[in-house]
């Protein structure tokens, strides 16, 4: 089986209880607080960290990296695992070229070195020191010391300008734009993207930027205390968490209770209440997929970017079937250029708030400031319910 498997399990010196899987060309982004365990799984797949009590697998196209049941564990250098630090640890005193010479198999020349670093825009530059080199550049020379640990030994030196693919390893980024200026992170996104048109291996990003992992990755896996909870790809996740803990850790704000009601067949009833019990409270329409009993106890999350602001007391024919149109306050209007970052607290239940971003030309055009009233229309699809024993 080709791209990347991982199943780990460990309870020291940290608890651990991953699985996922890379895809040869796919980018799988692991997003997840500091402290999470991203950074560990990054090295356990390169062969850097293993804890004595690991139970589990770690395979690349097919080939077990590690395997406690068979007692297979091969060595970092045994594993074509290449790796991109944070902040590139290239070695001060060497060259570009000798950074990435020191990475190569025995069967790289220099020829072979310098037509890679051609290959990735680094051909004059490859006799200067990290210190010369701006924040772009050395990741540029990160990369390529990573490449050379997955590629192949190049037959002839005309090998490496045609990178090969699919190659036989996986790519491994540990946050390695975090360290550099919004416009050269821009500029590495491009060279990212470029990369993945020419090179067909698993790549797996460690990310904490949630806005850098969806613009990148194919999928993401969200991880906490060293658990891999949910993954997917990134709309569906930041959209639909599988529990609380998952809204949470992908910044979703509005984050509710409620109570699930079955309705008509195909149709359920979502009463949002402060607590799931108050004397306030709103019935949204909601789909009912079969997944949660009658008169369950829920939290819920509603995704802003499918929610309609229309302006107070105008009429619509709600083109999609169980919309519901809920009347607001709009109580604060925090201005962030082109965007505003807007409060408002629903007519009939006024203990609770919704946060949205809403631009600058849309609240011009409903002629509404703080204080005044706007209509949310919310379509079902908007909604994400979770029965709240799923917390966790």
């Amino acid at each position: 089986m080709s791209g990347l498997q991982v199943q780990l399990q460990s309870v020291t010196p940290i608890r651990l209880d991953a699985e996922f899987d890379c895809g040869a060309g796919e980018l799988v982004a692991l997003v997840g607080p500091s402290g999470s365990g991203k950074t560990s799984m990054l090295r356990a797949i390169a062969g850097l960290w293993t804890p004595a009590d690991v139970r589990g697998h770690i395979r690349v196209a097919g080939q077990d990296w590690l395997n406690t049941a068979t007692g297979v564990q091969l060595s970092p250098q045994q594993r074509r695992a290449g790796l991109v630090f944070q902040h590139y640890a290239l070695f001060p005193h060497m060259t570009a070229h000798a950074n990435v010479a020191l990475a190569a198999g025995p069967g790289w020349t220099a020829a072979d070195v310098q037509n890679l670093l051609s290959r990735l825009g680094l051909a004059a530059l490859s006799q200067r020191r990290p210190v010369q080199l701006s924040g772009g550049q050395q990741q540029r020379v990160a990369l390529a010391r990573a490449l050379v640990r997955v590629m192949p030994t190049p037959q002839s030196a005309s090998d490496v300008p045609d990178i090969p693919n699919p190659l036989p390893g996986v790519l491994l980024l540990d946050e390695p734009f975090s360290a550099v200026d919004a416009p050269t992170r821009q500029t590495l996104y491009r060279e990212l993207a470029a990369l993945r048109q020419k090179v067909s291996v698993p790549m797996v990003l460690v990310t904490h930027d949630l806005a850098e992992a969806r613009r990148l990755a194919d999928r993401v896996v969200i991880v906490d205390a060293g658990h891999t909870l949910q993954t997917g790809e990134p709309a569906r996740v930041f959209a639909s968490p599988r529990n609380a803990r998952v809204a949470a850790l992908v910044g979703i704000q509005n984050h509710f209770a409620g109570r699930f009601f079955k309705d008509q067949p195909g149709w359920a009833r979502l009463r949002w209440t402060e607590s799931g019990a108050s004397q306030e409270a709103i019935d949204l329409t909601v789909v009912d997929k079969n997944k949660i009993d009658d008169d369950t106890p829920v939290t819920w999350v509603l995704n802003g970017e499918q929610v309609d602001v229309l302006a107070d007391g105008s009429t619509t024919n709600q083109p999609e079937t169980g919309a519901t149109l809920l009347r607001c306050r709009l109580v604060e209007v925090l201005a962030l250029g082109e965007i505003s970052l807007c409060t408002l607290t629903p007519e009939a239940l006024t203990s609770q708030t919704i946060t949205l971003n809403l631009t600058t030309r849309l609240l011009g055009r409903l002629d509404v400031k703080a204080g005044g009233w706007v209509q949310l229309l919310i379509a079902p699809g908007a909604l994400h319910i979770m029965p709240v024993r799923e917390v966790g």
